[in-house]
């Protein structure tokens, strides 16, 4: 699923808590649970363990799945997988169901973030993985979008950035570097203004295209200073108005300041993109998943990402990444030796290669890029190196609510309706409507 969808899909924790006459028989219909290649033809002699595993990949998304789970039962010939697999959106409605009636698979495929992943755990429906020696394996920014204090509910098995991708030859011609602070980042854009070209292109139809560049600039901006912000706004101590604020009215400033297409929300995100691609903006700003699109488009375009430098100088560049898929242990396992076997197998690097290139994302394993875009090489060593935060409303027990009224209410802004701090104000009001009803 990618970041977009993922912005305005957040799940309560009280979602969790269906009652068992919910359920039903919530399997697909005419699915047997299979997947075509998941599972040996005959299995070798001697006893042999069924471990049921469950995911929200299925179809064109399987990606290395099955190669990967073949290769798993050559080295464990005692064991036999079973792969299940469905859309996310239908996958989330059946693994409650699962779970309510105490059904679900062995291991599970599960969203991250506190409002999936973390949520699951919390409610004692997953193992605790903090034990396990191939925990290790994995970057501690990775593990914040599985774990909650001391315990990792599942391991995250991919990367997905957001970040700014730039027009190499322009900034060359233009003797611009990359920009490594917030001051520079400013610098560049009035440069490139200055010698006729769009600095960023944005498209607001929606508002989604703000909602990415906060994200992008919050990790070297709010949560420098203040690392326990969503905890804080979690426990209802602290608000989007008062965290927020510096880095709203810098970003706006960029519009004020023409650095960002003009009347943004009449422009669609494909229309901001075709418009970078074809050279007639020299940034834009979105994820990893969108170079196969702006390549298409250009292939003559020599294309990189960098890390929204939102920092002020001397501070790090903070990356802004998120894991895509986990796969978790259901506690209630009768097959739990089978289970982490299989999670360890998926925890080496050669492994974890293999699917993170199937997917397009960036490796999870601590010191390891995997194949890499050349394009996206920078940012890649950036994240492979920690230095990165997860997308917000991973962290946020009622994203939906924040990052639903922050689409609306940005536009709002672009077309002078509201201020900066009014739509931090609306955010607030929405978040505590959430609370108040969950």
């Amino acid at each position: 699923m990618t970041f977009r969808k993922q912005a305005t899909a957040a799940l309560g924790l009280s979602l969790l808590l269906l009652t068992a006459a919910c359920a039903g028989n919530n399997s697909p219909a005419g699915e047997s649970g299979a997947t075509p290649g998941q599972e040996s033809a005959k299995p070798p002699a001697g006893e042999q363990v069924e471990l049921k595993v469950s995911g929200f990949k299925s179809g064109a998304e399987l990606g290395a799945i099955p190669e990967l789970n073949d290769k798993f039962m050559a080295e464990n010939p005692d064991i036999k997988v079973v792969y299940e697999g469905m859309p996310g959106s239908q996958f989330k409605e059946f693994l409650r169901a699962r779970f309510a009636a105490n059904d679900a698979a062995d291991v599970l495929m599960i969203h991250p973030g506190l409002a999936e992943v973390v949520a699951y755990g919390n409610a004692g429906y997953l193992m605790d993985l903090s034990g396990e020696p191939w925990i290790d394996n994995f970057t501690e920014a990775a593990l914040k979008s599985t774990s909650q204090g001391e315990q990792v509910f599942a391991i995250p098995n991919d990367m997905n950035v957001l970040g700014v991708y730039y027009n190499v030859k322009l900034f060359e011609e233009l003797g611009i570097e990359v920009p490594e602070d917030w001051e520079a980042f400013v610098a560049a854009a009035q440069k490139i203004k200055e010698a006729g070209v769009l600095p960023i292109s944005i498209g607001n139809n929606d508002g989604w295209m703000t909602l990415a560049a906060l994200y992008t600039m919050a990790p070297g901006l709010v949560y420098t200073d203040r690392p326990s912000f969503d905890a804080d706004l979690n426990e209802g101590k602290a608000t989007f108005a008062e965290g927020w604020q510096e880095m709203v009215t810098n970003w706006f400033a960029l519009d004020e300041a023409g650095y960002l297409t003009q009347q943004s929300t009449g422009v669609s995100l494909d229309q901001a993109q075709q418009a970078f691609a074809t050279g007639q903006a020299a940034m834009y700003i979105d994820g990893n998943w969108s170079l196969p699109g702006i390549e298409a488009a250009n292939p003559e375009l020599e294309v990189g990402m960098f890390p929204m430098p939102s920092n002020k100088p001397g501070e790090p560049v903070v990356a802004s990444a998120a894991v895509g898929t986990t796969f978790a242990i259901n506690k209630s396992t009768e097959v739990a030796d089978a289970a982490k076997r299989y999670l360890a197998f998926w925890a080496e690097a050669e492994h974890q290669q293999v699917w993170a290139a199937s997917q397009q994302a960036f490796m999870t394993i601590k010191g390891e890029t995997g194949e890499v875009n050349p394009a996206l090489q920078r940012i890649a060593d950036i994240v492979a190196a920690g230095s990165s935060y997860p997308f917000l409303d991973q962290g946020w027990v009622h994203g939906s609510a924040g990052t639903s009224e922050l689409m609306t209410s940005a536009q709002g802004v672009y077309l002078k309706a509201i201020t900066p701090q009014g739509m931090l104000d609306n955010m607030d009001k929405a978040w505590k409507n959430a609370a108040e009803n969950s």
